[in-house]
């Protein structure tokens, strides 16, 4: 109880030494400079000049703590403030608004996350195109077709895997050799 009649009269006797000008916000003030230019290369060049340090969350503390300081000063004297204080309503309508997932944006990287990079299979038959495009139907009953025309050596029963590449690219190879050939799932 003494320490908040402490608190309290120290925050009247500084409410009555400090002049209005304390309570002022910097940033605002040197914003509403910035709108004011006409010239829109000055009015860059003028928000530019702000001060790089003053971040968001630096600004929030010193409106929190100039309404907290100033609500008490109020309290204390029983008159209103001299300048209003600013209002919050659209800062938490648009954190409301916000979805509540902290992956917002990255759906497509958690399920490109979660499925496998490299898939080994052991090879059920092997057939050709008519344009001698190498098709290779897999025991899980998976049918790969080749994409470029160059040259690849399988044969039934052997174990080879198909690599997820970017773009939707796969690749089809062995551990055996260092040969690849790029592949597209048919069914």
């Amino acid at each position: 109880m003494k320490k908040q009649l402490c608190l309290i009269s120290t925050l009247v006797v500084a409410g009555n030494l400090l002049s209005p000008a304390v309570f002022a916000n910097p940033l605002a003030d040197a914003l509403a400079e910035c709108r004011q230019q006409q010239n829109a290369l000055k009015r860059l060049v003028c928000y530019d000049e702000i001060n790089p340090g003053l971040t968001a969350a630096a600004t929030d503390l010193n409106l929190a703590t100039s309404n907290t300081v100033s609500n008490k000063v109020v309290q204390a004297h029983g008159q209103a403030p001299e300048r209003p204080m600013p209002t919050r309503k659209t800062e938490n309508a648009a954190a409301k608004a916000a979805p509540a997932n902290s992956d917002f944006g990255l759906e497509h990287k958690q399920t490109a996350d979660k499925q496998a990079d490299q898939l080994y299979l052991t090879v059920k038959s092997i057939s050709y195109s008519p344009r001698k495009e190498l098709i290779v139907e897999f025991d899980n009953g998976q049918i790969w077709r080749q994409n470029d025309s160059s040259y690849y050596d399988i044969k039934v029963g052997e174990r080879h895997f198909i690599k997820r590449g970017m773009l939707s690219s796969f690749t089809l190879g062995n551990d055996d050799n260092n040969r690849t050939i790029k592949v597209r799932r048919v069914e």
